[in-house]
C-alpha cells in the first residue's frame, strides 16, 4: 500500500508540475533562444534590370528574445514579446554575362534582413502545457545587405577558359527595404518543468521593397525557440 501510496504522490506532482497555465492574474517571464529557417517569397534576383536564374533557399539564422505574459483566464494568455530575428535566404550558384567571351560567377549569395520584432500573440491552452497562439507582430530592420563571392570569368575562341581572382563583395541595401515589416504569427507551445519550447511559422503582409514596381517579396520565416518560465 505505501507502494502505490508514493507513485500516486509522483504522479500527482508530475501532473501539477506540466501544467502551462498559471493562476488567473499572474505575470511569467520567458527568455528564449533558438533559430529561424528564412527565406523570400519570390524565387528571383535582378542583374542590370535582367532575370537571373537564382532560387531562393531556406537559410538556418538566430533568434533571441523574451515574452511577458499574463494569465487573463484558466485556459487563455496573452503575451508581448521582444526580440532580434535574422532572417532573408541564400541563393543557387549562377553566372552572368555572356558565356563566349566574358562572365562572372556568383557563388554563395546570401540576404541578410535582421529585424527587432514585437509579437502580441493569444495563447490558448488544449492540454496541460500545450497551448496554440496567433496575433500579431511588427519588425523593424536593422540591416539588410547582399553577400555574395564574385569570380570573373575569360572565355577564349578555342574553348579554354581562364579564371579570375575570386572576391568576396557585400551590397548594403537598407535603404531600398520597408523599414517595418507587419507579419501574422501561428504556432504551438509546449511547457515542462518551466521550459518551454516554441514554435511558430510568420505570415508576412508586407512587401520588403520600397519600390511597388520592383518583384513582390515577403518574408518567410519558421521559428523555433526554447526558453525558460519565470513566475513573478
Amino acid at each position: 500500500m505505501k507502494k502505490y501510496f508514493v507513485l500516486l504522490v509522483m504522479a500527482l506532482f508530475v501532473s501539477s508540475a506540466m501544467k502551462g497555465q498559471e493562476r488567473v492574474g499572474t505575470f511569467s517571464l520567458i527568455p528564449k533562444i533558438g533559430v529561424s529557417l528564412a527565406n523570400l517569397s519570390g524565387e528571383e534576383i535582378y542583374y542590370n534590370n535582367a532575370e537571373i536564374p537564382a532560387k531562393g533557399k531556406y537559410n538556418a539564422r538566430f533568434v533571441g528574445g523574451a515574452e511577458a505574459v499574463y494569465q487573463m483566464l484558466p485556459m487563455t494568455s496573452i503575451s508581448i514579446g521582444v526580440g532580434y530575428v535574422q532572417q532573408g535566404c541564400r541563393f543557387s550558384d549562377f553566372e552572368v554575362g555572356n558565356p563566349e567571351t566574358i562572365s562572372e560567377n556568383w557563388d554563395d549569395g546570401r540576404s541578410k534582413l535582421d529585424y527587432i520584432q514585437c509579437p502580441l500573440t493569444i495563447n490558448q491552452y488544449i492540454a496541460d502545457g500545450l497551448a496554440v497562439k496567433a496575433g500579431i507582430q511588427l519588425g523593424f530592420l536593422l540591416n539588410s545587405d547582399y553577400s555574395f563571392s564574385l569570380t570573373p570569368i575569360k572565355h577564349f575562341p578555342d574553348g579554354s577558359i581562364e579564371y579570375g581572382k575570386t572576391e568576396d563583395m557585400t551590397i548594403d541595401q537598407k535603404d531600398v527595404m520597408r523599414s517595418v515589416d507587419v507579419s501574422i504569427p501561428v504556432g504551438l507551445s509546449y511547457e515542462y518543468l518551466n521550459v518551454v519550447l516554441d514554435a511558430r511559422y510568420h505570415f508576412s503582409l508586407t512587401d520588403i521593397y520600397k519600390d511597388k514596381s520592383w518583384p513582390s517579396e515577403k518574408n518567410k520565416v519558421f521559428t523555433i525557440t526554447v526558453g525558460y518560465k519565470f513566475n513573478l
